[in-house]
């Protein structure tokens, strides 16, 4: 699992309120441990280089029976 740097409720809040969702804080509470995993995740896709390659993203439309 990626490191985690951890997010203060009062900052979790802060954005939940930014975006509009208008959660109580029972909601936050049961959200925040989710958000946190996926933070890490996101931090360490960050680190990432890859340099000058190009990245594409390859769209079948008969899949998955090709």
């Amino acid at each position: 699992m990626p490191d985690t740097g951890e997010t203060s409720m009062e900052e979790f809040k802060l954005m939940a309120d930014r975006a509009g969702l208008g959660m109580s804080q029972e909601e936050l509470d049961q959200l925040k441990p989710i958000y946190e995993v996926y933070a890490a995740y996101a931090r360490e896709l960050h680190t990432l280089s890859f340099g000058a390659e190009e990245m594409v993203v390859e769209f079948h439309p008969d899949w998955p029976e090709s």
